[in-house]
């Protein structure tokens, strides 16, 4: 299966807890971020480990966007979530047109495939957040 984005989710199998985004955490100070970093940003040590991360999020502000972009036929929401772990950033928000999103849902991380045969991913309202 081939990923959209390599560089920022992994599949099933490719770290424990995945599918989710690609994390990294700092074995010295357990500062978790977003995607493969070289050193920590809070205590620059070189201890790290690649971990999965963002499974589960809460929903930022969002907006519904009129506009298509690979990958995305429009209308399609875009987000700031902020996962579990910490880290927060933009993601696809995987909802009917016109749904009603609230900062604060619950969300999940899900795998969309794309009519390229390629895998994306976008985030789901979690079960009991609507």
């Amino acid at each position: 299966m081939q990923k959209a984005n390599p560089h920022l989710f992994v599949l099933e199998g490719e770290l424990p807890d995945a599918p989710g985004l690609r994390g990294t955490r700092c074995r010295q100070c357990a500062q978790v971020v977003l995607l493969q970093v070289s050193a920590c940003p809070r205590c620059a040590g070189r201890d790290l480990e690649a971990v999965c991360i963002g499974q589960r999020a809460t929903l930022g502000e969002s907006s519904e966007v009129f506009h298509s972009l690979d990958g995305f036929e429009a209308p399609y929401f875009i987000g700031m979530i902020k996962t579990e772990q910490g880290p927060a950033t933009f993601a696809p928000i995987a909802a009917a047109p016109g749904t009603a999103l609230t900062a604060g849902m619950a969300l999940k991380f899900t795998l969309l495939p794309r009519p390229d045969g390629r895998v994306g991913f976008a985030y789901a309202i979690a079960e009991g957040a609507a």
